[in-house]
């Protein structure tokens, strides 16, 4: 017969929260399972008065349970570290998820087949599973009393208490040690790969880009698909008035350019798909200065009324390249520059190979780019400019451009003083 009376009746109120505390607090100062263990076992131990305490902890791979801490057990009790799961007293409260309490265990009908071992001092036990919303961490258990004598109900209702707490704080270490573990190897292979957060962020805008890009492939092809036929009639009918207007030259002149006009819109079209699907113009070569010169004059106008001076520092000896879209690169800058440039400012273009390397300028006087933009600017359908002024993809082609020529580009911008676009293109592999 179990009585109901213990010690912990004799204890003040405030003595036996100071002692529960202590087992439930340990995770403030322990954080390691092995000490977090110890010391949770230890002070159950002294709270109940035990001489004889385990904690086994539960292997959901093995479906076993392994000694990880214990106190007053002989070495020659240590052979059995290990109890299968519904195995004996331990395995079976783990089995069970419930708390026993026997207070003699050689007249205990439950456990009529365990023989108890010569080195326990008293037959009284107590036994209680570690268990996390009814997910099974470990079994505690208590044995040999220091007053020999036995354990009771109201102490059962206490050992099951602890055991939870005993139970999330093996957790909470746990989820720690994993935590550190974590941060470790993600110090390991920031040192190794570079910033990993940088990384993500920088996959998810390409990601974002890319989806981005087959929107522009869809419209490129609808606009391939509508523009060539009626482009390919109007250039041809264009080549028969030229060839049937040799002595008009004024005539002759209006229609020169209007075929220039008609093959940058078949060039535009053809941009927006290699800029869509990342791929290359042709095989055709393209002098620097001619497409510099071709995108100041397709700009001419726009200049003119706003009185805006153009500046020209090229280099003479800057090599035949590819013509993977040079001219469309200095549309869109001179174009972002006009619209940025008040009355009279002035836009310079620089450009000049060194050490292999050609670096093209385009600097401007305009109004600057918001710091807050600037990472953006080179994303489809971004723009800071009203709908009928631009849709976004000028500085997106720029970009793609470049990237073709294995190059890179940077932007530095100064509100109301202007801003500076960089590229660098190497030479060696873009030499025509």
């Amino acid at each position: 017969m179990v009585l109901s009376r213990s010690f912990l009746e004799d204890l003040s109120k405030e003595e036996f929260l100071e002692k529960v505390n202590g087992v439930c607090s340990l995770v403030d100062d322990i954080n390691d399972e092995e000490g977090l263990l110890l010391s949770s076992l230890q002070k159950t131990m002294k709270l109940f008065g035990a001489r004889r305490g385990s904690i086994f902890i539960y292997d959901e791979e093995k479906q076993s349970l392994g000694m990880k801490a214990s106190f007053g057990i002989e070495m020659s009790d240590q052979d059995v570290l290990e109890k299968a799961l519904g195995s004996g007293i331990v395995g079976k409260v783990a089995e069970l998820k419930r708390p026993i309490i026997v207070g003699n265990i050689s007249k205990d009908k439950r456990f009529k087949d365990f023989k108890a071992r010569k080195s326990y001092k008293t037959p009284s036990f107590l036994c209680s599973p570690l268990i996390i919303k009814d997910e099974l961490v470990g079994v505690i258990c208590l044995a040999d009393k220091e007053s020999d004598d036995m354990f009771y109900d109201n102490e059962l209702t206490l050992i099951d208490f602890l055991a939870s707490q005993i139970a999330l704080n093996y957790k909470r270490v746990n989820l720690y040690k994993k935590f550190d573990s974590m941060v470790d190897e993600s110090n390991e292979l920031k040192s190794r790969l570079g910033q990993i957060d940088t990384e993500k962020k920088t996959l998810k805008k390409q990601i974002r880009v890319q989806e981005k890009f087959a929107s522009i492939g869809k419209l490129a092809g609808g606009i391939a698909h509508e523009f060539n036929n009626p482009l390919d009639g109007v250039l041809r009918y264009t080549n028969l008035c030229l060839e049937n207007t040799k002595d008009d030259e004024v005539v002759r002149g209006y229609l020169l350019e209007i075929k220039h006009g008609l093959n940058r819109m078949v060039d535009i079209v053809r941009s927006l798909i290699a800029c869509s699907r990342n791929e290359l113009l042709g095989n055709e070569k393209i002098e620097f200065k001619s497409a510099v010169s071709n995108s100041i004059k397709n700009v001419r106008p726009e200049i003119f009324n706003k009185d805006i001076a153009i500046i020209e520092e090229i280099a003479d000896d800057i090599p035949i390249l590819p013509n993977f879209g040079l001219e469309r690169v200095f549309d869109n800058l001179l174009r972002n520059a006009i619209y940025a440039v008040e009355n009279k400012g002035q836009i310079k273009i620089r450009a000049a190979v060194t050490d292999g390397v050609l670096e093209i300028v385009v600097s401007d006087t305009g109004r600057g780019i918001p710091e807050k933009d600037i990472k953006s600017i080179f994303e489809p359908f971004f723009t800071t400019k009203d709908i009928s002024k631009g849709c976004g993809l000028g500085l997106t082609i720029v970009d793609e451009v470049v990237k073709s020529y294995n190059g890179r580009i940077n932007v530095e911008s100064t509100i109301s003083e202007g801003t500076v676009f960089t590229i660098e293109i190497p030479v060696e592999g873009n030499n025509g």
